[in-house]
């Protein structure tokens, strides 16, 4: 995104063009023209009255929301690089994709699930950086706690994610809650998944204390991954097709890191014959064939459990 950054009216209608496909132009003359939070909040067109309300009571958020926008954006130009949709901005166009939110599409699912988490990402960093006034560091990570390398204190400020996921879903989901067909139900899934994946790669991080860095005592807290890694799961272990020159090839799929071969058995039917009258018999037969998964890239520490 070529603008540079601002304050909240600034970022705020960028965001409202990620989570609603189609948003006036009237919002960007009023965030010139300036105004109160209930102004712009109130002004806003296709917002549903949930939004509103979570737009007026926490203009903070909403400031932080905007300013995860960009990196979020750029996460998802990375991700479609090399593909023909390359997730590319129109500066010229107020709905900041143009039309092809509007379709049921790849693209689209993928913008609705990085969204989402784009906003998870950006509300629980901005509470951990205590520039919040509904939330701060996890409240739940206090005491004493075992993991396999023995027993640590939980201290530091461990990211807030509960509270993140459930504010973008009051805010995020509820415009899709308001209809019942497809599309929406689609939305929501993509939605969901993309808090999810912020969530699935939390981590933990300890520092040692004792003589000469011993590690006798551990103190932890639960920590966001770069966000890289929550826009994408990656495809290590999915199966690709070795003859294909599609999307499922083993070139596309694997992005040039290689596959993996195994050959399995399995039982299927064979030597059918037919019976007069509507009946086929057939033999259970053991075939054996390959299978080819993608490799892990070499740094894939996201695979190990945290």
């Amino acid at each position: 995104m070529k603008a540079p950054l601002g304050g909240i009216w600034f970022w705020l209608p960028l965001l409202l063009t990620c989570l609603i496909p189609e948003v006036s132009s009237s919002w960007w003359y009023m965030r010139a023209t300036g105004g109160s939070s209930r102004v712009m909040c109130d002004n806003v067109p296709g917002l549903v009255s949930r939004q509103r309300q979570l737009c007026h009571r926490h203009p903070d958020v909403m400031r932080a929301i905007g300013l995860g926008v960009a990196e979020w954006t750029a996460e998802c130009q990375h991700q479609f690089r090399q593909h023909r949709w390359n997730c590319n901005t129109l500066d010229r166009d107020h709905s900041l994709f143009g039309r092809v939110l509007l379709r049921s599409s790849r693209e689209s699912a993928f913008v609705y699930a990085i969204s989402s988490a784009g906003v998870v990402f950006a509300i629980t960093r901005a509470c951990s950086q205590g520039e919040l006034k509904s939330c701060s560091c996890d409240p739940k990570k206090k005491g004493t706690a075992k993991d396999s390398k023995g027993i640590f204190d939980w201290g530091g400020c461990s990211d807030n994610i509960d509270y993140g996921i459930k504010f973008a879903r009051a805010f995020v989901d509820a415009k899709e809650r308001k209809g019942k067909d497809a599309r929406a139900l689609m939305n929501l899934h993509n939605n969901r998944a993309g808090r999810k994946a912020v969530k699935r790669f939390l981590k933990q991080e300890c520092k040692c204390h004792g003589v000469s860095g011993s590690c006798t005592l551990r103190t932890c807290w639960l920590a966001m991954a770069d966000f890289r890694k929550t826009g994408s799961l990656g495809t290590a272990g999915r199966v690709c097709n070795l003859t294909s020159r599609g999307m499922d090839s083993c070139e596309v799929m694997c992005c040039g890191r290689g596959y993996d071969t195994s050959r399995i058995t399995r039982m299927t039917k064979c030597e059918c014959k037919f019976h007069w009258c509507c009946a086929v018999h057939c033999q259970d037969c053991l075939e054996a064939l390959d299978v080819h998964t993608c490799k892990a890239p070499k740094n894939a520490d996201w695979t190990t459990p945290t």
